[in-house]
Formats: C-alpha cells, sequence, structure tokens
C-alpha cells in the first residue's frame, strides 16, 4: 500500500474498539485528517484519496491451507452495498469485507493502543512499514530477522513484470530489488531510524553475520536486529505496588479484573484521582440494581476507553498551545 492508502487504513483500524464483535456497516473519516502531519494542502489530498482508494480497491487477501493446499483470495473492500466507497462531501467513506471481520476485530484496539503517535505524519513507507511491525515487539523490545524474511516484510525481494512474474537475468538469476545488502539496510533502515527518532519506536540496529566466513573476504550478512529504545511496561512495577497511594488504587483496579497490562499502561494518564473517580462509579454500580455482569469485559474497557479520551484530550491542548504560540511569534499567521 502506499503511504496515503496506510495513513487511510489507520485512520479506520482507530475506529475498531477492542469491545467490538463485529465491523461496523461502514467506516469515515475526514479528507482533512489525512493532512495532519504533513506538508499536503487539502486540494492536493483529495486527489491522493482517490488515487488512494483506487488502490484500496484492487487489494486482495490470500489465504492457503497449509495442509489441504486451498487456496483463495478476498478483496479488502466491500463494493456490493448500497452505501458506496467512496468520497462526498469532504467525507471517505470505507465499507470493509465482512468476510474479513474476524482478522479486523482480532486486532481491535492496537492501533489505538499505541496511539498512532507519530504514525500518521511519517512520510516515508518503510518507516511506516518498521511502526506496523516493531509495534508488534513493544513487549520483548526487540526484533531478529533473517535477511530473506526483512526483503519478504519490506516488499524488497524479486523483482516483477507486469505479468506479475519474477524477473531473472541472461544468467538465470533472479533480479532482486536493492541486491547488495549495503544498499538494502541505507535505503530501507537508515531513513526510518530517523523519522522514528521521535515516535515510541525509535530504534537501533545491528547486522547479524554469518557464523562462519565462506571464502575471503568479510562476512556475509545473513539477518538483522533491531532494538527498541522505550520498551512497553505491561506489568505493574513494584515500586507502584509498594507505594501507599498508588498501592490500594491498583489492589481495587484488580479486584474489578482490571488487567495488570492496562494497569501499566494506562494508569498514569488516568492518573489516581481519575482512577479512584471510576472505582467510586463502579462501586455505586454494584450496590444497585444495575450490577456490572462481566467485570473483565467492562472495567477494562471503560479503564482503557477513558484513559483514551484524556489522551486525545491532551493533544487537542498541545496543538491549540503549539498555535497560540505560533500566533504570538507571527501575528500575521492564521491556521
Amino acid at each position: 500500500m502506499s503511504v496515503i492508502s496506510k495513513r487511510i487504513m489507520a485512520r479506520v483500524l482507530e475506529q475498531i474498539k477492542e469491545d467490538d464483535l463485529e465491523l461496523r456497516e461502514f467506516y469515515q473519516l475526514r479528507v482533512t485528517s489525512l493532512v495532519e502531519g504533513t506538508d499536503m494542502t487539502v486540494e492536493s489530498a483529495y486527489t491522493f484519496a482517490k488515487q488512494a482508494l483506487y488502490e484500496l480497491a484492487r487489494v486482495q487477501w490470500e489465504f492457503e491451507d497449509v495442509e489441504t493446499k486451498e487456496w483463495y483470495l478476498r478483496p479488502l473492500l466491500d463494493g456490493t452495498k448500497e452505501r458506496r466507497v467512496g468520497i462526498k462531501d469532504g467525507t471517505i467513506t470505507i465499507i470493509l469485507n465482512p468476510q474479513l471481520a474476524p482478522y479486523f476485530v482480532n486486532i481491535a484496539g492496537q492501533y489505538s493502543t499505541y496511539k498512532l503517535e507519530g504514525y500518521l505524519g511519517l512520510h516515508s513507507w518503510y518507516s511506516m512499514r518498521f511502526f506496523e511491525i516493531l509495534s508488534s515487539f513493544r513487549v520483548s523490545g526487540w526484533w531478529e530477522v533473517s535477511l530473506e524474511k526483512y526483503r519478504e516484510v519490506m516488499d524488497c525481494g524479486p523483482e516483477l513484470d507486469k505479468y506479475g512474474q519474477i524477473k531473472k537475468d541472461k544468467a538465470g538469476k533472479v533480479k532482486m530489488k536493492l541486491a547488495n545488502a549495503s544498499d538494502l539496510i541505507a535505503k530501507t533502515v537508515l531513513g526510518a531510524q530517523k523519522e522514528l527518532q521521535t515516535t515510541p519506536y525509535a530504534f537501533d540496529y545491528h547486522p547479524v553475520y554469518e557464523q562462519e566466513r565462506v571464502g575471503r573476504g568479510r562476512r556475509k550478512i545473513v539477518g538483522l536486529r533491531f532494538d527498541l529504545q522505550q520498551k512497553q511496561l505491561t506489568a505493574v512495577p513494584p515500586s507502584w505496588l509498594t507505594d501507599k497511594d498508588a498501592g490500594p488504587v491498583i489492589a481495587n483496579l484488580r479486584s474489578f479484573k482490571v488487567t495488570d497490562k492496562n494497569i501499566a499502561l494506562y494508569l498514569k494518564t488516568m492518573t489516581l484521582a481519575g482512577a479512584r473517580k471510576l472505582l467510586y462509579e463502579w462501586r455505586i454500580k454494584e450496590n444497585s440494581q444495575q450490577k456490572i455482569d462481566d467485570k473483565t469485559k467492562y472495567c477494562n474497557a471503560v479503564f482503557v476507553r477513558a484513559a483514551k479520551v484524556l489522551i486525545e484530550e491532551r493533544k487537542e491542548l498541545a496543538l491549540a498551545d503549539k498555535r497560540i504560540a505560533q500566533q504570538a511569534l507571527f501575528p500575521g499567521l492564521t491556521t
């Protein structure tokens, strides 16, 4: 997918919530939301959005059963509904293929979990691809991959002709995109490393060399290792549990089945005061005729949703402060 197609899908995926059981009939986003963090104008965004919709309409998901070898395709978008995929009054409408619902619902909340911080401001396709991949390794904090697999996930495998067939040179050798490993690293890794430096997925990397050198010269690069500079907090730190203020709040959140992972991820955002407010509301609910049937599902969803609302509100305040500062420096500037 192109960068703009990725932006559109990111805006769609962030609307799929952790407690969703099925896809919505349709998803919508403003064309202007594609402009944020870029040098695009609103006018050019319309043109790029149309091109991206053409591209998304051609996207196919490929399935193959390893044992039975059954193989089939399913399109990403559903163009059979009365409501149409397209653009109207500055709003893009996307209808996802309902046959893909189990896969999209399964990743529900992941795009909002890492909150798209920095993602929509990335300009390079490789940077966006790194962002997507490294988000899956936030817990371990590192990703090590063979050079062959790296080429595959970065779309740097064999060159293809217009019929989708692999190109070969006169000697019958397969032509590879960025065939030289040094060029591959320079073109795909270094730029992405620079762009991701201010996101949660800033990383360091080093090549993985073959164990034994074959012939003369340097050892061959056979893989790459990427280490995240910020490992995601997914367990409650012991210092929080022993804190005289935080400890009791965490104990009470646990009694309402809020997971340690969600506590670790969002308690700082919620603040202790905000968490106490939620706990108070839940106790009132428990003592009424509208008891919480499923604490695990309900309380986790409410806790995470409340934290994400605060995150978005703080982003808006930060943007407003930035605009005020810009106007103070440049009185004639309009935004």
